[in-house]
């Protein structure tokens, strides 16, 4: 009996083997690694979403904390426009700062994340004094 080869199938010392295009090969990969990307994605997502500020913690790290969150999210190729990052941080202050809270959510100009991490530092260099 006479076989056949075709462009999935070779010779090799004996045995028939299957082999790959390379356009499927490439298909596979792709499968198997953007699935991967996407959990890295939710999970950068979750970490941001679940952080919490806590009075025990110098509010300076805290905030720096979330700016590398926000990093690791843009790192991520995913986009937070800079009023909702903002608005993130605000609500995420820990509950003794629930004063600078409302006045920062009422304030009329629109700040962006550099300017809001300059508050927290001015703030708490204030409740320390």
């Amino acid at each position: 009996m006479r076989y056949r080869v075709s462009k999935k199938e070779s010779w090799n010392g004996g045995k028939w083997l299957n082999t790959m295009t390379a356009k499927e090969l490439w298909e596979s990969l792709e499968r198997k690694y953007k699935t991967k990307d996407d959990g890295t994605k939710k999970f950068v997502v979750a970490l941001f979403l679940d952080y919490k500020m806590v009075d025990s913690m110098s509010m300076v790290n805290e905030v720096q904390d979330l700016q590398v969150l926000l990093h690791d999210i843009h790192a991520e190729r995913m986009t937070l426009s800079e009023t909702f990052q903002v608005a993130a941080i605000i609500k995420k202050l820990p509950p003794s700062w629930v004063e600078f809270k409302n006045y920062l959510k009422h304030k009329r100009k629109e700040m962006s994340v550099e300017d809001l991490v300059v508050c927290p530092r001015i703030e708490e260099d204030n409740k320390l004094a």
